[in-house]
């Protein structure tokens, strides 16, 4: 009796399921984005206790990538995507049955466990499957699918909240379905063969080529993740407590439009320099991170609505700009990575920025909850949006790009 080697999907489709994976990142981090005021309201969390939720998540990540960022070089693309995925299943089914606090912060790590195991297998198997004639359209998939993942939680998470009858616990059901789903498709993702490297626990590096490239791309991407945090971590807190959006549909509406705005600055940023997309993106982050002030300090929903959609196009182009391919196969972060270490790579760079995240929602909550949330915006989205003009800035001086 012998045995056929089961189908496995073609490389067209095997990208556009890959894509779906660095969605489900980004739908896993924000799964609970519309859910903290109810953690708040019902559960007696403090903005400090919401924002540590917040950021075992990216801690946890930082944590599966140290110990298991290279493994995807080792053991294949395909074996890794599918553990990790199946990691974020059970911690989405701890959020969807946990009955107490505590265990939120179980699922949650369990979360970024799974993610972090999956992330980098994921960007390079993006690139091992990239048919395209263009090599940067990977990198711009790659931004417009974490943004289309964070748009999803959030405007399902609203509809959930606001319309079904168990709000705290509706959006992880939907959420563990589509990482079903996505499971059931990964089981026949193809192999591509590769260069396998041996496993081992991957070592905060910057590779030596291309070093200057790399430092400024990964402060890039830093800079707009700790921004991302915050309208991620208390976005919706901001939005009912300070602005005065008692809806939790018409909030997520608002923020929704954050990620969304980061989709067509994902290919705007595919077709300008590296330089023009940098400072336009610095400047935009900038410009929302600080229009929040007004929008808190009017009671305003429209100023909210569009610090939402200005820093959110600004996070799009510098996401790119650290992250992608731009013009001929220039990137300011996988130039530095030879072909057989790009996995281990780019593992580093997302530990950089997901401890920066961390650290940065953690600080702004801890403020919050001993002098209020007004007060903690007030000193913490200037300095955030200074750390964007600053990495804008950076990226000018010397930068090699194609003419």
């Amino acid at each position: 009796m012998s045995s056929r080697e089961p189908a496995r999907l073609s490389s067209r489709t095997a990208f556009i399921v890959v894509a779906a994976v660095l969605g489900l990142s980004l739908w896993g981090s924000g799964s609970p984005a519309m859910v903290y005021p109810i953690y708040v309201d019902e559960w007696g969390a403090t903005p400090a206790l919401t924002t540590a939720l917040f950021a075992t998540y990216p801690l946890a990540l930082v944590l599966a990538l140290t110990v298991g960022g290279t493994l995807s070089d080792a053991l294949g693309r395909r074996s890794v995507l599918l553990g990790g995925m199946s990691v974020v299943a059970l911690g989405t089914l701890v959020f969807l049955i946990a009955g107490e606090l505590p265990w939120l912060f179980v699922g949650r790590a369990a979360q970024g466990i799974g993610v972090g195991i999956g992330l980098s297998a994921a960007a390079a198997a993006l690139t091992d499957f990239n048919v395209s004639a263009r090599p940067a359209r990977a990198s711009a998939v790659n931004t417009a699918a974490t943004s289309i993942g964070a748009t999803v939680a959030i405007m399902a998470g609203g509809a959930l909240v606001q319309f079904s009858a168990a709000p705290a616990r509706a959006p992880f059901a939907l959420l563990l379905v589509v990482v079903i789903v996505t499971l059931v498709l990964l089981w026949f993702l193809p192999e591509r063969e590769t260069v396998r490297a041996p496993w081992r626990p991957t070592r905060p590096h910057v590779p030596v080529a291309g070093r200057r490239s790399f430092v400024i791309g990964t402060g890039t991407v830093l800079s707009a993740f700790v921004m991302g945090g915050v309208f991620l971590a208390l976005g919706a807190q901001i939005a009912k407590e300070l602005v005065g959006s008692q809806n939790a549909f018409v909030t997520s509406l608002a923020l929704a439009s954050w990620p969304l705005a980061g989709v067509p600055a994902a290919f705007v940023a595919n077709r300008i320099r590296v330089r023009t997309a940098s400072l336009i993106g610095g400047a935009a982050a900038a410009v929302g991170s600080v229009l929040l002030l007004p929008a808190a300090a009017h009671h305003s929903f429209p100023i909210f609505l569009l610090a939402s959609v200005v820093s959110g196009f600004g996070y799009g182009l510098m996401f790119s700009a650290g992250f992608s391919l731009v013009s001929a196969g220039f990137s300011l972060v996988s130039a530095a990575a030879p072909e057989k270490q790009r996995a281990g790579a780019l593992s580093t760079m997302y530990l950089t920025v997901y401890i920066a995240q961390a650290v940065g929602a953690v600080a702004i909550g801890v403020v919050a909850t001993s002098a209020g949330l007004a007060t903690a915006l007030t000193f913490g989205m200037p300095v955030i949006a200074l750390l964007c003009v600053l990495a804008a800035v950076c990226a000018l001086p010397k930068s090699k790009e194609p003419s």
